[in-house]
């Protein structure tokens, strides 16, 4: 953060010298776009790189404006394990659940297990993975009574 505004700064004080003297606008307005860019790219790569907090939970709410009337709806939900992988994730249609998903991962944070639910909280249809050398091999589909609904076997060619 302090390099940012330390790039920042020193864009400042580059134009207020360039326009001072009259010298060449282009030659100002490139340099300043080349230090706002490479700030924000500095922005950016601190916030990423900055926090060891690791995530538990993620909702998102959305605002909509229809006729001066401000309504407020909840977006999604997402949930994590401790090391990043989804859990669970809700998706909403006008504060509404849409879509539920719930997932479960082996120690390798291959996904083994996928839980799709209605509306309700039904299940409605469930997935298993199955892997060889961190590759997925096998995608079995089962409805709610664990009848094969679909399989998937993916096969791979190595060099």
């Amino acid at each position: 953060m302090e390099v940012n505004v330390f790039l920042k700064q020193e864009c400042i004080n580059f134009l207020t010298r360039q326009f001072s003297k009259n010298s060449n606008m282009k030659t100002a307005k490139t340099l300043f776009l080349i230090i706002l860019i490479s700030g924000i790219t500095l922005s950016a790569e601190c916030q990423k790189s900055g926090s060891n907090d690791k995530i538990k939970s993620l909702i998102v709410s959305e605002e909509k404006y229809d006729m001066l009337v401000k309504k407020q709806y909840k977006d999604s939900e997402t949930y994590y394990d401790s090391r990043g992988n989804v859990l669970e994730s809700i998706n909403y249609k006008q504060g509404k659940v849409d879509k539920h998903f719930k997932y479960q991962y082996d120690s390798d944070n291959n996904k083994i297990k996928e839980e799709e639910f209605d509306t309700s909280g039904r299940l409605k249809e469930s997935s298993e993975y199955k892997y060889a050398n961190g590759l997925r091999t096998e995608k079995t589909v089962y409805d709610p009574n664990k009848k094969i609904k679909s399989k998937k076997t993916y096969v791979y060619t190595t060099y």
